[in-house]
């Protein structure tokens, strides 16, 4: 199109546009019409030529000259039938000057349509429609309509040539898909306008579908139509919680569909898609924009147990573990296993809400004395949707008499998943308190430990460990430096003891007296019996003992027997019996 106004700049002159032929059915004429040239200081109008050729091309002929300025119409009564191209000269008298012709129009009924390029809906809700240009530079405006589902051509806007865009502010795209077209209409009104462009082009419609249980939001679109040069992909743009827009995937033409997993319940989620064309890839039409709330339940994203030991009463095992508290968890089993394939649910804990991030048990129902227990914990969330912890197991530790003065004292180690062991400590139970008594790195499972420094002592004689270790999980961002307990493994020494078989009345060993080592001996008794069997001596003093001497007179020199009877730490019944030589000097 040529620039609309008359200028004379260095002698050059342009001429006005001719907008429309009109064709004179009933004469067969062509009826041209164009826009009044404007006075130019530079010289006198001298009037309109008019050109006509048989091709685009030309050559060109002088075929009028109208003198007339405000004269802006004119029927070429000697035009036969068939295609004829025209252009109007404003002329001046202006010497020197050169001429720019308006632009060549060709007597068509009405001009070329123009090809919708795209329609594309923008944030606020509007759709905006854009095409190329028509051919004919006799456009002088463009028509915009939306074809109905029925097929019913409505006319929405009208637009001035040579804008090619046009935004629709009255029809909703989140309602459903709009479909527009275009036509081009010359400024001769007994013209109609063109066709409108048949390859019409429609909205993406998007829409999504998101229970409460399902794990990930679908998202659904109609697949845009006409685009030039064909859809190559599209790109789905998500933004979260008013943050910028992100390109997160994009899926190829024959499919309309995404599933997206990379939020957390209450994310407030705005999405749109665009397509990508093989043609003008400048041309990137979205689809409406969807805002809302998930309200999706979403299994947790992790859960770890974080602690396992054994409580200090020694009858459970305390278990903790840690979740991801976006997740909406309605109770957990807790399971445990003594061969670690078999688990059985020793527990259920309901969730108060919202969800805590650590939570305990105790459980009662495990013998830790007697071996290891492996344990899991499953969460359930509101949609029953389970997620179960790895394996972890607690320290079991066992103590044996394995000869005299000394006790073996074996665990198993201790596991967590992501747990760094640092140490284990062995602590000994005697009498009173706990003692430290060794420290052992993180390999060592067994200790031997020697107990002569408790020979005039009772000899139960009690173990626990104690593990140091570190938990790191990077997942939940936790880290965690603590200690986890064996249960208490005890042990009764059997009682050892020493009889004398001679002493001396007067002598240096002058007293007849049993040492028991390692032993409270409960219901004691010590009888001594002289050779025609008659009791001489009666103790119930595990600390007593017999001088010689039978109501106060020495007795005389020779063997005498003796019963010794008490019962063991363990409720062992223990009886020793001889004879014990008497000497007197």
């Amino acid at each position: 199109m040529v620039i609309s106004g008359q200028v004379c700049r260095a002698q050059l002159i342009v001429s006005e546009p001719l907008y429309c032929i009109v064709k004179d059915l009933t004469g067969g004429n062509e009826n041209l019409t164009w826009g009044q040239a404007p006075n130019n200081p530079c010289g006198a109008f001298w009037g309109y030529k008019i050109y006509r050729s048989a091709l685009p091309t030309g050559p060109f002929v002088l075929v009028a000259t109208i003198p007339t300025l405000t004269t802006t119409t004119w029927a070429d009564l000697g035009a036969a039938s068939g295609t004829w191209y025209y252009y109007v000269v404003d002329s001046f008298s202006c010497p020197g000057a050169t001429y720019q012709p308006s632009d060549t129009v060709r007597n068509e009924s009405n001009p070329q349509p123009p090809v919708v390029s795209g329609v594309s809906v923008n944030a606020d809700g509007s759709v905006t429609v854009s095409w190329l240009p028509s051919p004919s530079p006799q456009t002088k405006f463009y028509y915009i309509y939306i074809i109905t589902p029925s097929g019913q051509t409505i006319r929405v806007g009208t637009v001035a040539a040579p804008t090619t865009v046009w935004t629709d502010y009255a029809h909703n795209p989140s309602a459903s898909s709009i479909k527009y077209t275009v036509a081009a209409t010359d400024s001769c009104y007994g013209n109609q306008p063109s066709a409108y462009d048949i390859h019409s082009q429609q909205t993406t419609y998007l829409t999504y579908q998101a229970a409460r249980c399902d794990k990930a939001i679908k998202f659904n679109w109609s697949k845009y139509l006409n685009i030039p040069g064909g859809v190559r992909s599209y790109k789905v743009f998500i933004s979260k919680n008013a943050g910028p827009y992100q390109f997160v995937d994009a899926v190829d033409s024959a499919t309309a569909t995404y599933s997206y997993t990379n939020f957390i319940d209450g994310d407030s989620i705005q999405v749109y898609i665009q397509t990508m064309g093989f043609g003008d890839t400048t041309v990137q039409p979205t689809s409406n924009y969807l805002r809302f709330v998930a309200t999706v339940i979403k299994p947790p994203a992790y859960i770890y147990l974080t602690r396992l030991s054994v409580d200090t009463s020694n009858n459970a095992v305390d278990a903790t573990w840690i979740v991801d508290t976006y997740a909406k968890m309605e109770s957990y089993q807790i399971l445990n296993s003594e061969d670690n394939s078999t688990f059985t649910s020793v527990g259920v804990k309901a969730v108060s809400q919202p969800t805590p991030r650590l939570t305990a048990y105790a459980d009662s129902s495990a013998q830790p004395q007697y071996g290891v227990y492996y344990y899991q914990v499953k969460g359930i969330d509101s949609c029953q949707t389970y997620t179960t912890t790895s394996t972890g197991n607690i320290i079991s530790l066992s103590a044996t008499l394995s000869d005299y003065y000394q006790i073996t004292v074996a665990w198993n180690l201790f596991h967590l998943d992501s747990a760094t062991v640092d140490r284990y400590e062995l602590y000994r139970g005697h009498g009173t308190g706990y003692q430290l008594i060794h420290t052992f790195d993180s390999r060592i499972t067994t200790y031997i430990d020697t107990v002569t420094q408790f020979l005039n002592e009772p000899g139960e004689f009690c173990y626990f460990i104690k593990a140091y270790y570190h938990l790191n999980l990077p997942l939940a961002s936790y880290t965690l430096d603590t200690t986890t307990f064996s249960n208490i493994a005890c042990v009764d020494h059997r009682p050892i003891i020493y009889v004398p078989n001679a002493f001396v009345y007067n002598g240096v060993n002058n007293f007849f007296k049993p040492r028991i080592i390692f032993s409270d001996p409960a219901g004691y008794s010590m009888t001594i019996w002289d050779r025609y069997g008659a009791k001489i001596f009666e103790t119930h003093d595990p600390t007593g003992s017999w001088d010689g001497t039978n109501h106060g007179q020495v007795v005389e020199q020779g063997g005498y027997a003796y019963l010794i009877q008490f019962t063991a730490l363990d409720g062992t019944a223990v009886e020793r019996k001889g004879i014990v030589l008497f000497i007197r000097k």
